[in-house]
């Protein structure tokens, strides 16, 4: 469905990272998500700004290896910190405890 607009944006859509830097899971541990790769957070926003489909400057990127992660990570993003008890959450099926 998108194959036209990759093929025309080619090779500044390219997103390269060594391998040398995932051999850790801490990247950088003065951050609040430290196990995101700043290059990772550099390239996303760059990809984001290029596509068009997000505003992605100065905001918080949620990052996870599939929906369950990601979903958890918004969550746990948007809910309050001093909050007594655990935010209630309610979605349609299907649903993820």
């Amino acid at each position: 469905m998108f194959e036209s607009f990759w093929m025309e944006v080619g090779e500044a859509a390219d997103i390269t990272i060594p391998s040398w830097r995932t051999l850790s899971y801490f990247s950088d541990v003065s951050n609040f998500c430290w196990f995101l790769q700043p290059e990772f957070a550099h390239e996303a926003r760059r990809l984001h700004n290029l596509v068009g489909n997000a505003v992605a400057d100065d905001r918080f990127l949620v990052i996870g290896t599939g929906s369950t992660q990601l979903f958890q990570a918004a969550l746990f993003a948007l809910s309050p910190s001093d909050a007594p008890e655990p935010m209630s959450v309610v979605s349609a099926v299907p649903y993820y405890s």
